[in-house]
Protein backbone atom coordinates (compact mmCIF):
# COMPACT_ATOMS: atom_id res chain seq x y z
CA UNK A 1 0.00 0.00 0.00
CA UNK A 2 1.49 3.35 -0.97
CA UNK A 3 2.19 5.64 1.93
CA UNK A 4 0.82 9.14 2.06
CA UNK A 5 3.39 11.87 1.74
CA UNK A 6 3.95 13.68 5.02
CA UNK A 7 2.15 16.96 5.51
CA UNK A 8 4.39 19.91 4.78
CA UNK A 9 5.72 21.79 7.76
CA UNK A 10 3.86 25.03 8.44
CA UNK A 11 5.68 28.06 7.15
CA UNK A 12 7.43 30.42 9.53
CA UNK A 13 4.87 33.10 8.61
CA UNK A 14 2.00 30.80 9.53
CA UNK A 15 3.57 30.06 12.91
CA UNK A 16 4.22 33.74 13.48
CA UNK A 17 0.64 34.66 12.78
CA UNK A 18 -0.73 31.84 14.94
CA UNK A 19 1.46 32.95 17.83
CA UNK A 20 0.16 36.50 17.50
CA UNK A 21 -3.41 35.23 17.93
CA UNK A 22 -2.64 34.19 21.51
CA UNK A 23 -3.66 37.25 23.50
CA UNK A 24 -2.72 37.75 27.12
CA UNK A 25 -4.23 40.51 29.22
CA UNK A 26 -1.49 42.97 28.33
CA UNK A 27 -1.98 42.53 24.59
CA UNK A 28 -5.76 42.81 24.96
CA UNK A 29 -5.51 45.92 27.16
CA UNK A 30 -3.06 47.66 24.83
CA UNK A 31 -5.08 46.83 21.72
CA UNK A 32 -2.23 44.91 20.11
CA UNK A 33 -3.29 43.53 16.72
CA UNK A 34 -2.49 40.18 15.18
CA UNK A 35 0.67 40.02 13.06
CA UNK A 36 -1.06 40.99 9.83
CA UNK A 37 2.24 41.38 7.97
CA UNK A 38 2.83 37.65 8.33
CA UNK A 39 -0.21 36.92 6.16
CA UNK A 40 1.57 38.29 3.11
CA UNK A 41 3.99 35.37 3.38
CA UNK A 42 1.71 32.39 4.08
CA UNK A 43 1.03 29.81 1.38
CA UNK A 44 -2.33 29.68 -0.43
CA UNK A 45 -3.16 26.50 1.49
CA UNK A 46 -2.36 28.20 4.79
CA UNK A 47 -4.48 31.18 3.76
CA UNK A 48 -7.49 28.90 3.37
CA UNK A 49 -6.67 27.07 6.61
CA UNK A 50 -6.42 30.28 8.63
CA UNK A 51 -9.70 31.51 7.17
CA UNK A 52 -11.40 28.31 8.29
CA UNK A 53 -9.80 28.49 11.74
CA UNK A 54 -11.03 32.04 12.37
CA UNK A 55 -14.52 31.27 11.07
CA UNK A 56 -14.73 28.08 13.12
CA UNK A 57 -14.62 30.08 16.33
CA UNK A 58 -18.24 31.10 15.84
CA UNK A 59 -19.89 34.03 17.58
CA UNK A 60 -19.14 37.67 16.87
CA UNK A 61 -15.88 38.73 15.30
CA UNK A 62 -13.29 40.75 17.17
CA UNK A 63 -11.82 43.74 15.36
CA UNK A 64 -8.57 41.78 15.08
CA UNK A 65 -10.43 38.97 13.30
CA UNK A 66 -11.85 41.45 10.80
CA UNK A 67 -8.38 42.83 10.04
CA UNK A 68 -7.09 39.30 9.54
CA UNK A 69 -9.96 38.17 7.34
CA UNK A 70 -9.56 41.23 5.13
CA UNK A 71 -5.84 40.55 4.79
CA UNK A 72 -6.48 36.87 4.03
CA UNK A 73 -8.84 37.98 1.29
CA UNK A 74 -10.40 34.60 0.53
CA UNK A 75 -14.02 34.58 -0.69
CA UNK A 76 -15.18 33.05 2.59
CA UNK A 77 -13.22 35.61 4.61
CA UNK A 78 -14.64 38.60 2.74
CA UNK A 79 -18.16 37.23 2.90
CA UNK A 80 -17.86 36.88 6.67
CA UNK A 81 -16.66 40.49 6.96
CA UNK A 82 -19.64 41.62 4.91
CA UNK A 83 -22.02 39.72 7.19
CA UNK A 84 -20.43 41.26 10.28
CA UNK A 85 -20.91 44.74 8.82
CA UNK A 86 -24.62 44.00 8.38
CA UNK A 87 -25.38 42.16 11.62
CA UNK A 88 -22.87 42.63 14.46
CA UNK A 89 -22.85 45.48 16.96
CA UNK A 90 -19.56 45.07 18.82
CA UNK A 91 -16.03 46.07 17.78
CA UNK A 92 -15.87 43.53 14.96
CA UNK A 93 -19.07 44.87 13.46
CA UNK A 94 -17.77 48.44 13.54
CA UNK A 95 -14.45 47.40 12.01
CA UNK A 96 -16.29 45.48 9.30
CA UNK A 97 -18.55 48.45 8.57
CA UNK A 98 -15.51 50.68 8.11
CA UNK A 99 -14.05 48.10 5.73
CA UNK A 100 -17.24 47.90 3.68
CA UNK A 101 -17.49 51.71 3.42
CA UNK A 102 -13.86 51.93 2.33
CA UNK A 103 -14.45 49.27 -0.32
CA UNK A 104 -17.90 50.21 -1.63
CA UNK A 105 -18.36 53.84 -0.63
CA UNK A 106 -20.84 55.61 1.62
CA UNK A 107 -24.52 54.95 0.97
CA UNK A 108 -27.96 55.25 2.55
CA UNK A 109 -27.68 51.59 3.56
CA UNK A 110 -24.50 52.23 5.51
CA UNK A 111 -25.96 55.38 7.04
CA UNK A 112 -28.89 53.33 8.36
CA UNK A 113 -26.52 50.68 9.66
CA UNK A 114 -24.35 53.27 11.43
CA UNK A 115 -27.39 54.83 13.09
CA UNK A 116 -28.51 51.42 14.32
CA UNK A 117 -25.06 50.70 15.76
CA UNK A 118 -24.84 54.13 17.41
CA UNK A 119 -28.18 53.49 19.08
CA UNK A 120 -26.98 50.18 20.50
CA UNK A 121 -23.38 51.04 21.45
CA UNK A 122 -22.17 50.45 24.98
CA UNK A 123 -19.14 51.62 26.93
CA UNK A 124 -16.14 49.37 27.53
CA UNK A 125 -16.72 47.41 24.31
CA UNK A 126 -14.21 49.18 22.07
CA UNK A 127 -16.92 50.04 19.56
CA UNK A 128 -17.65 53.72 20.25
CA UNK A 129 -14.33 55.10 18.99
CA UNK A 130 -14.69 53.32 15.66
CA UNK A 131 -18.33 54.39 15.24
CA UNK A 132 -17.40 57.97 16.08
CA UNK A 133 -14.72 57.83 13.38
CA UNK A 134 -17.38 56.90 10.82
CA UNK A 135 -19.76 59.56 12.13
CA UNK A 136 -17.07 62.24 11.93
CA UNK A 137 -16.48 61.38 8.29
CA UNK A 138 -20.23 61.31 7.50
CA UNK A 139 -21.97 64.03 9.50
CA UNK A 140 -25.36 63.70 7.84
CA UNK A 141 -28.47 65.18 9.48
CA UNK A 142 -29.68 61.68 10.37
CA UNK A 143 -26.36 60.77 12.02
CA UNK A 144 -26.29 64.03 13.99
CA UNK A 145 -29.88 63.45 15.08
CA UNK A 146 -28.99 60.00 16.41
CA UNK A 147 -26.01 61.37 18.31
CA UNK A 148 -28.29 63.93 19.96
CA UNK A 149 -30.76 61.15 20.77
CA UNK A 150 -27.92 59.22 22.39
CA UNK A 151 -26.96 62.25 24.47
CA UNK A 152 -30.54 62.64 25.67
CA UNK A 153 -31.73 59.09 26.23
CA UNK A 154 -28.92 56.52 25.95
CA UNK A 155 -29.29 53.98 28.77
CA UNK A 156 -25.52 53.79 29.29
CA UNK A 157 -24.49 56.95 31.26
CA UNK A 158 -20.98 56.90 29.81
CA UNK A 159 -22.33 56.81 26.27
CA UNK A 160 -24.74 59.66 27.03
CA UNK A 161 -21.83 61.82 28.21
CA UNK A 162 -19.59 60.69 25.33
CA UNK A 163 -22.21 61.41 22.69
CA UNK A 164 -22.74 64.91 24.07
CA UNK A 165 -18.99 65.53 24.14
CA UNK A 166 -18.65 64.22 20.60
CA UNK A 167 -21.36 66.60 19.38
CA UNK A 168 -19.47 69.51 20.95
CA UNK A 169 -16.37 68.37 19.08
CA UNK A 170 -18.16 67.98 15.73
CA UNK A 171 -19.66 71.46 16.02
CA UNK A 172 -16.32 73.09 16.85
CA UNK A 173 -16.95 74.00 20.49
CA UNK A 174 -14.07 71.84 21.78
CA UNK A 175 -10.83 70.58 20.27
CA UNK A 176 -11.23 66.93 21.31
CA UNK A 177 -14.10 64.53 21.78
CA UNK A 178 -12.71 63.74 25.22
CA UNK A 179 -14.16 66.66 27.19
CA UNK A 180 -13.07 67.23 30.80
CA UNK A 181 -12.86 71.03 31.01
CA UNK A 182 -14.67 72.85 33.80
CA UNK A 183 -16.81 74.87 31.38
CA UNK A 184 -18.50 71.99 29.55
CA UNK A 185 -18.09 68.96 31.80
CA UNK A 186 -20.75 69.97 34.38
CA UNK A 187 -23.39 70.31 31.65
CA UNK A 188 -22.44 66.96 30.14
CA UNK A 189 -22.65 65.30 33.53
CA UNK A 190 -26.11 66.80 33.99
CA UNK A 191 -27.32 64.82 30.96
CA UNK A 192 -27.48 61.96 33.48
CA UNK A 193 -29.04 63.96 36.31
CA UNK A 194 -31.89 62.41 38.28
CA UNK A 195 -33.35 65.88 38.69
CA UNK A 196 -35.63 66.47 35.71
CA UNK A 197 -35.16 70.25 35.56
CA UNK A 198 -31.38 69.86 35.70
CA UNK A 199 -31.50 67.22 32.97
CA UNK A 200 -33.75 69.33 30.72
CA UNK A 201 -31.48 72.34 31.17
CA UNK A 202 -28.48 70.26 30.13
CA UNK A 203 -30.30 68.99 27.03
CA UNK A 204 -31.34 72.54 26.11
CA UNK A 205 -27.75 73.73 26.58
CA UNK A 206 -26.42 71.00 24.27
CA UNK A 207 -29.08 71.59 21.63
CA UNK A 208 -28.21 75.31 21.62
CA UNK A 209 -24.52 74.51 21.16
CA UNK A 210 -25.17 72.11 18.32
CA UNK A 211 -27.57 74.52 16.62
CA UNK A 212 -24.84 77.17 16.56
CA UNK A 213 -21.59 75.51 15.49
CA UNK A 214 -18.32 77.38 15.62
CA UNK A 215 -16.65 77.77 12.27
Amino acid sequence: MPTRPPKPEPSAAYKRFKDSMILDYGKWRDGEPYDISALAEVTPEERDLLTDEILARGGSLDWRDVEALRALGTPKALKRVGNAAKEEHQSGGAEALIAEIETKGWSATYEKRLIDMLERMESMTGVSDRLFEIAEAHQTPAVMKQLMRNARTQSDPTMRYSSGAFLLYLTGHVDSRYVFDTENRPHLLDLNSDDYKTYKAAVAWLEEKVAHPKT
